[in-house]
Order: structure tokens, then C-alpha cells, then sequence
């Protein structure tokens, strides 16, 4: 068995000590990260200016918009569905699986890649975006093309290797730095800048298929690309159907996790506003990171629970994870109102502190949706993607009608305050959702007992 792997039999208390342990590791691999792609960020606005910064965002956001849309996050059916298919320990079955989520990753990034150009396009030409984005985004648009890493992330999550998947970030995160201070120091420009995101996002994607095709030959199961191919459709009935599901839901928390800068940057006419919005994203995603590697440890062990009926575990687990998640985010956003706007100042240069008060208000938001992300796990697990569908468009339909009336108000700050309402409406949703599946799972579990 592979390490790391929770299966229904395993006590509790070891299963829990086992995952604190990859928590741990993950957070110290997203702090190296984090502070990592500061680091990029800082050389980046010093060498670009406000304005020139504004563009990069713009044009990062574009690419991932366009592939957020498109892409399936083959991870989720894949690790919902290996799940059940374990216990049969049929290697070649197995394989056939991950080339069904290896085919959607590559069908997706060859979409999602295209559609970026002509985004790009349509951006410059037909709203106010600045021209020069157009080769910018076709740049970036490599990145996206090439970044089929679904079938490899779920590869090393059911293996538990989550400890690898936080140093596979840090190392391209640390290539990114490195690049981003030689340029800094040559006096490069913005398409130079462009192509080291790239570049970095290109080499993080090769990293992690080398280690899950490695991973997969370790454990017996003969590669993807060998396995074959026909009635894939047939032999995982469903599958499909929760990969479309996913994505909608993906594609839906994209307007609000990707789409925002951009609109941003159309409501605000300002590539700064968008630089300032960006820079405040980024260092909250530092916290919502945080959140979602907690999430993507304990949601193989989720999918293993429900698929064994191990209700209660599985409640204590939400609730666990949920309550670690408080204290975590709670403890950055006391720190980030004391220290945050020196901070800012310090790395990015004074000209940028006005993202101050986006990041304080951004952090809500995610201390927010991060409450809510063990919730929609729990609901996967549940093979319940529809209601988690449900519930993102009606947060959405929420961030969008504070957006539109809050960011000509008061600039880029109003998307965050939009943040605020999607998360708030999506947390009740979701945790309502979930408590209501888990008592009647109970319940159903107590009846034949009484008989």
C-alpha cells in the first residue's frame, strides 16, 4: 500500500496524525512558495512600473480565464473514481482510468490554449485593453497549452505524496525568482517578464508528469499512453458527466477567481487598478493556498470514507479541517492589518501600498470561501457535483451583481467586497447541502441496525 494512503480500515487517530503530517509539509512548501513568487512579484513591479505591471497582470489573467473555462480538473473525478476501483486491484483497469482524465487534460489545454489567442484578440480590439497585450497573450498561451498536469495530480494524491506536490511548486516558484532578479537586473522588459512566467509554468507541468508517470510505474500500473483506448465511455459510466460537472463549477469560480481582474481592468479603465487588484490577490492566494492543500489532503480520504460509509469519521473530518482553517486564516488576517501595508511598501515600492486595503478586504472573503471548500470536497465525495454546481452560480450571480455596482463606486476594492458576498453565499449553501446528506447518511445507516 502506498504510503500516505488512508484506507477505511486505518484508526482514526492514525489517519489523523498521518495527515497533520502532510499539512505541514504542504504548508511549508507553500510558505517557501509564497514568499518565492513575492519575490517574482517584487522584481517584476520594480522593474515594470504600475503601469507596465498592470499589463502583465492583465495578460496573466486572460490565459487564465481562457483555460480555467475550458480545462477539466480531471483530479477530482479521477481521485472520486480510483477510490472505488482500489479494492478491485486490477492494474490495467486502473490505467484505462487515468487515460480517460489524461485525454480531457490534453482535449482541454489544446482548447483552452486557442481560445486564449483569440481572447487576446477580441480584448484589444473590440474594449479598452491596451494593444501590446495581444503578443503577450500569445506567449502565455504556450504555457497554457502545455500544462496537463489533472491525471499526474491525481496520480500523487491518491498516493499521498503531497509532501512532492509542495516542492514541485517551490522549485518553479524558485526558477520563476531567479529569472525574474537576472532580468530585473538587466533592465528588462514586460515581454521578457511574460516569457519567464511562462517558462516557469512550462517546467512546473514536465515536473509533475515525470513524478506521476513515475509514481504510476512504482505501484504496477502499466502507463496511460499504453492502455487501451476504446469504450473508456462505457467502462467508467458517470465519469464524464462529473468531469462536465467539475468543470462548470470551475469554469464558474473563474469569473471570480481569474475573471476579476479583468474586470477590474474594463471597470476601472485603469491598468493600475488591475496591477494594485492583482498584487492583492496574489499575496491573499498566499492564505487561500494554504486552505486548498489542506483540502486536497483530506479529499482522497473523503471519497475513501463515503465509499465505505464511515459517516462519522467523515463528519469529523469536515469539521476538522474546517476549524484548522479558522484558526490559520484568522491568524494571517490579524497579522496582514498590523503589518501588511509596511510590507507591501517594502517589496513592491511605495507607489503600490493602495493595495493595502484590497488584500484586508480580499482576506475575508478567502477566510470565507476557504470554509467552505472542505464542504464542496465533502459534497464530491458525496457524488453531489450538481448542488456544488448550484451553489457557485448562485454565489456568482451575487459577486457579479456587487462587482458591477461597487468597483465604478470605489475601484478595485469593490471585487473584493463582491469576494465577500460570493463566499457568504456559497458557505451557507454548501454547509447546509452537506449536513443535510450526512444526517439522513445517518439515518439510513441506523434504520437496518433497528430492524
Amino acid at each position: 500500500m502506498n504510503k500516505g494512503v488512508a484506507m477505511p480500515g486505518t484508526s482514526e487517530k492514525s489517519v489523523l496524525r498521518s495527515r497533520v503530517k502532510s499539512v505541514l509539509h504542504l504548508l511549508t512548501g507553500n510558505l517557501g512558495n509564497a514568499l518565492v513568487m513575492i519575490g517574482s512579484i517584487a522584481f517584476a513591479t520594480r522593474a515594470l512600473g504600475p503601469e507596465a505591471f498592470g499589463v502583465l497582470a492583465l495578460t496573466l489573467a486572460v490565459g487564465r480565464v481562457c483555460e480555467r473555462v475550458v480545462r477539466f480538473e480531471s483530479w477530482q473525478p479521477l481521485v472520486r473514481y480510483a477510490a472505488t476501483e482500489e479494492g478491485a486491484s486490477d492494474p490495467e483497469r486502473m490505467s484505462r482510468l487515468y487515460l480517460f482524465g489524461l485525454l480531457l487534460d490534453a482535449v482541454g489545454a489544446v482548447v483552452a490554449a486557442l481560445l486564449t489567442v483569440l481572447a487576446g484578440f477580441i480584448l484589444t480590439s473590440f474594449f479598452d485593453f491596451p494593444p501590446e497585450m495581444v503578443p503577450l497573450v500569445a506567449i502565455y498561451a504556450i504555457a497554457i497549452a502545455l500544462n496537463l498536469r489533472g491525471m499526474s495530480s491525481a496520480v500523487l494524491r491518491m498516493a499521498g505524496m503531497f509532501r512532492t506536490m509542495a516542492y514541485i511548486v517551490f522549485l518553479a516558484g524558485l526558477l520563476r525568482l531567479l529569472l525574474a532578479a537576472i532580468f530585473y537586473w538587466m533592465g528588462s522588459g514586460l515581454m521578457t517578464f511574460v516569457w519567464v512566467w511562462t517558462i516557469c509554468q512550462v517546467v512546473d507541468a514536465l515536473i509533475y508528469n515525470f513524478i506521476g508517470f513515475r509514481q504510476l510505474a512504482r505501484q504496477g500500473t502499466p502507463s496511460p499512453f499504453r492502455a487501451r483506448m476504446g469504450n473508456l465511455h462505457k467502462d467508467f459510466p458517470g465519469f464524464l458527466g462529473f468531469a462536465f460537472t467539475t468543470n462548470a463549477s470551475s469554469a464558474l469560480r473563474t469569473i471570480t477567481h481569474e475573471a476579476d481582474t479583468l474586470i477590474v481592468g474594463a471597470l476601472t479603465d485603469s491598468t493600475e487598478a488591475a496591477g494594485f487588484y492583482h498584487i492583492a490577490k496574489r499575496m491573499a492566494k498566499v492564505a487561500m493556498s494554504s486552505g486548498e492543500m489542506i483540502q486536497m489532503v483530506v479529499y482522497p480520504d473523503l471519497a475513501r470514507m463515503w465509499a465505505g460509509k464511515i459517516t462519522e469519521s467523515f463528519r469529523r473530518t469536515v469539521v476538522g479541517v474546517q476549524g484548522l482553517l479558522a484558526v490559520i486564516l484568522g491568524g494571517v488576517i490579524l497579522v496582514t492589518i498590523v503589518v501588511g501595508k509596511p510590507i507591501i511598501a517594502l517589496a513592491f515600492g511605495s507607489a503600490f501600498t493602495p493595495a493595502y486595503a484590497i488584500l484586508v478586504a480580499q482576506l475575508f472573503a478567502v477566510f470565507l470561501i476557504m470554509h467552505s471548500a472542505p464542504s464542496r470536497s465533502a459534497l464530491l465525495a458525496m457524488n453531489r457535483p450538481q448542488y456544488a454546481l448550484g451553489a457557485s452560480a448562485c454565489s456568482t450571480a451575487v459577486f457579479l451583481a456587487i462587482a458591477i455596482n461597487t468597483i465604478p463606486a470605489y475601484g478595485a476594492i469593490g471585487a473584493s467586497f463582491a469576494h465577500i458576498g460570493f463566499g457568504a453565499v456559497n458557505a451557507i449553501m454548501l454547509d447546509v447541502a452537506m449536513w443535510r446528506s450526512l444526517r439522513r447518511a445517518s439515518a439510513s445507516q441506523v434504520a437496518p441496525e433497528a430492524s
